[in-house]
């Protein structure tokens, strides 16, 4: 009888004790995995900053992905973004300043997170030619992944609301 006691006794603890250890342990992890994710933005205005095409290049997926703020550039997979990087760093964005904010984190599975960033960009031209404005602000959405414990972008949709 004892023993039937300690075993109910047992399973209600471990009951109880598991999904708490999960929880605490969910939530250190969440921690740890959205300074990652904050570092990598940073990463990435520095890299911005410094017109370096390949440190950018290296902080996404391998089979990553970039779309433009007009929908008019979709790049993929780590030549193609190189490249793309290496053109705008060389033309409308070789005097550009990049600096973000990180609004959201949301943790979809534990090794998948949409990341919002409202950005503000300085000193760029105008892809086309044409006037730009002074100051650019818009959205950045990101999905990113972590992959082998790194944070690397997979997804980058870019959205202006500077009107132009």
């Amino acid at each position: 009888m004892v023993r039937a006691h300690l075993k109910a006794t047992l399973a209600v603890f471990l009951l109880v004790l598991i999904p708490a250890a999960a929880l605490w342990a969910k939530s250190d992890s969440n921690a740890a995995d959205e300074t990652a994710i904050q570092q990598l933005v940073a990463r990435f205005n520095d890299c911005f900053n410094r017109k370096d095409a390949h440190a950018c290049t290296m902080l996404y997926a391998g089979d990553g992905e970039f779309t433009s703020s007009r929908g008019d550039m979709f790049t993929q997979g780590h030549p193609d973004l190189e490249k793309h990087y290496q053109q705008v760093f060389s033309t409308f964005l070789k005097n550009a300043h990049r600096s973000g904010t990180v609004r959201r984190i949301r943790f979809l599975t534990p090794a998948i997170a949409s990341v919002d960033t409202e950005w503000e960009l300085l000193g760029a031209a105008s892809p086309s030619g044409g006037a730009a404005p002074p100051v650019r602000r818009g959205l950045l959405t990101w999905i990113v992944t972590k992959q082998d414990g790194q944070w690397r972008i997979s997804i980058f949709h870019e959205f202006d609301f500077s009107g132009k």
